[in-house]
């Protein structure tokens, strides 16, 4: 197929077909329900780290304000508390092991769509892809916390840099890098992802395309929806204290959705012959 045939509505048109075809929809449920059990034993795993910094929860809680829908922050800010002003060793233990675990399960459903959206069939060992599955986990949430750590101390990581170099101009440009790594980590890991992850090759110029829709939608779309569920759906109202565990699911799906989107992307632009597959 020529590339000057293949419209902006032709490309989404095939693009659709694709999803269907693939069962997205079916993955995406998979990889949510083990994100949805991996998601409380892993923060768990993170205050309690964070604990350990003598950190005061009132400082998390200010950063992460502005992060989480205001019923799932609600969900979560008891739980924040109570790890971080009273430290159990053995939590810490506990909670990485199942969450690690169970998340594990869902990069696993991960790997299966990405394979079937490439048309290619898995030929690596079982015992290979439990090893990859547990690295890709331990390596995502190594890129949350980092992320977290540069969210909650970025204040005081600026106030360091400002003590040794004082920066030319407006002073606000290191606060903006402040927000733009975490977010730059994020788009390094799908990109990571979308090569690595698929029982093919994948190029970094066939992944790029995938991974800027999904860091971009991701981004986009978690500000919106924290802004929906903040003022105008009220989950509370008809689902009680279940209500922030009902926005967090929703999250978590369409997540999950916008990540299988991306990689059904590269592999359609693959098959299309816009980017070079070598």
């Amino acid at each position: 197929m020529e590339n000057t045939r293949i419209t902006p509505v032709n490309f989404i048109k095939l693009l659709k077909k694709r999803c269907v075809e693939d069962q997205i929809s079916e993955y995406a449920y998979h990889i949510t329900y083990s994100l949805l059990l991996s998601f409380f034993p892993f923060i768990i795993f993170l205050m309690t780290l964070i604990g350990y910094m003598d950190l005061d929860s009132s400082v998390v809680l200010t950063a992460l304000e502005n992060y989480f829908p205001q019923n799932v922050y609600l969900l979560v800010s008891e739980i924040i508390t109570d790890v971080i002003d009273k430290q159990r060793d053995g939590l810490m233990s506990f909670s990485i092991l199942f969450s690690v675990y169970a998340a594990s399960g869902g990069f696993r459903a991960f790997v299966n769509a990405s394979n079937r959206a490439m048309r290619v069939k898995e030929e690596r060992h079982i015992i290979l892809l439990y090893l990859q599955s547990f690295f890709w986990v331990v390596l995502f949430a190594f890129v949350i916390l980092l992320s977290l750590a540069g969210i909650v101390f970025g204040e005081q990581i600026l106030n360091l840099v400002y003590r040794y170099y004082k920066p030319y101009g407006n002073n606000k440009l290191l606060h903006i890098f402040r927000v733009i790594i975490p977010e730059i980590m994020i788009f390094v890991l799908f990109l990571c992802f979308y090569m690595f992850v698929p029982a093919r090759k994948v190029c970094f110029k066939c992944a790029i395309t995938g991974t800027v829709f999904t860091t971009s939608s991701w981004i986009i779309f978690t500000m919106l929806f924290q802004l929906y569920v903040n003022n105008y759906a009220n989950y509370s109202r008809f689902y009680g204290t279940l209500g922030a565990v009902v926005a967090l699911l929703l999250w978590l799906l369409l997540t999950s959705t916008i990540m299988l989107i991306g990689v059904e992307i590269n592999a359609l632009l693959m098959e299309l012959k816009i980017t070079s597959p070598d």
